[in-house]
């Protein structure tokens, strides 16, 4: 892959050269993510079932968002000037007002081959979601692996 290759690209790379390498065509890619280390086998085995049971294009492994983080809490800063991110914003008093969203947590994602080939992405009309409800960890920087170590060696995350 090249240094402007996007996650997809590199995918469509690791797909066609599985192919060669193993001499077998694929139907369907299962991404684990490594910055996502507190997958469990039913999360792999959740998300394969989710996509085949339902013939889906794809399937991601989604969190509910803290609602510290939704969109109609967050503020824009210019010249150290705050507003509201979001209009309505103004108007959400407590929490309970806020509709429940979801990101993408990491875990895994599975996704056919031919959602990968003909539209070059991962979420379409026909992703579904595969919802994780316990506490995980995306180790992007050094103090999220002293925070994921901490709970390992606290028992807060048994794998």
């Amino acid at each position: 892959s090249s240094d402007n290759a996007t996650a997809i690209d590199t995918m469509v790379h690791a797909l066609q050269e599985s192919e060669k390498v193993f001499d077998t065509e694929f139907d369907i890619l299962l991404i684990i993510e490594p910055t996502s280390p507190f997958r469990i086998a039913s999360d792999i085995e959740g998300v394969c079932r989710e996509l085949v049971e339902n013939n889906a294009d794809s399937v991601v492994c989604v969190s509910p968002l803290d609602t510290k983080c939704h969109p109609a809490k967050a503020l824009i800063m210019q010249n150290n000037r705050l507003q509201h991110y979001e209009q309505r914003g103004k108007d959400i008093t407590a929490r309970q007002q806020l509709e429940t969203l979801y990101a993408r947590n990491g875990i895994c994602y599975a996704i056919t081959k031919e959602c990968l080939l003909n539209n070059k992405d991962i979420i379409t009309d026909k992703t579904r979601a595969f919802l994780v409800q316990r506490h995980i960890v995306n180790i992007d920087e050094p103090i999220d692996l002293k925070w994921a170590e901490f709970l390992m060696q606290s028992n807060f995350i048994k794998l």
